[in-house]
């Protein structure tokens, strides 16, 4: 049976000289605990993106007291909209409105 898979790529709109990747499945993650066992904050962004450039898209995650996901929040981009696009900083996490 043939491999009618197709390899895809994801444009490189970035303009911080990010090299662009083979793959839309390649994203660099970081994570934030707050020293807790439960990630809180988590953020996905393209390799090699410094957490301080608004090139990350973040998540807000709640739990419940047998820390099961209760709800994943979105920031609030500039337009005043829970957004999961990539333009947030990931260094400014807790400073963000999330919805």
């Amino acid at each position: 049976m043939p491999n009618r898979n197709r390899y895809m790529q994801r444009a490189n709109i970035s303009t911080q000289g990010i090299p662009s990747q083979d793959s839309f499945l390649d994203e660099a993650f970081q994570g934030d605990y707050q020293g807790g066992l439960n990630l809180i904050y988590k953020g996905f962004a393209r390799p090699g993106a410094p957490t301080s450039a608004p090139l990350w898209q973040i998540a807000k995650l709640t739990y419940d007291g047998n820390n099961n996901v209760t709800m994943i929040q979105w920031p609030l981009n500039d337009s005043g909209l829970a957004s999961n696009a990539y333009e947030f900083i990931f260094d400014d996490r807790t400073s963000y409105t999330y919805q």
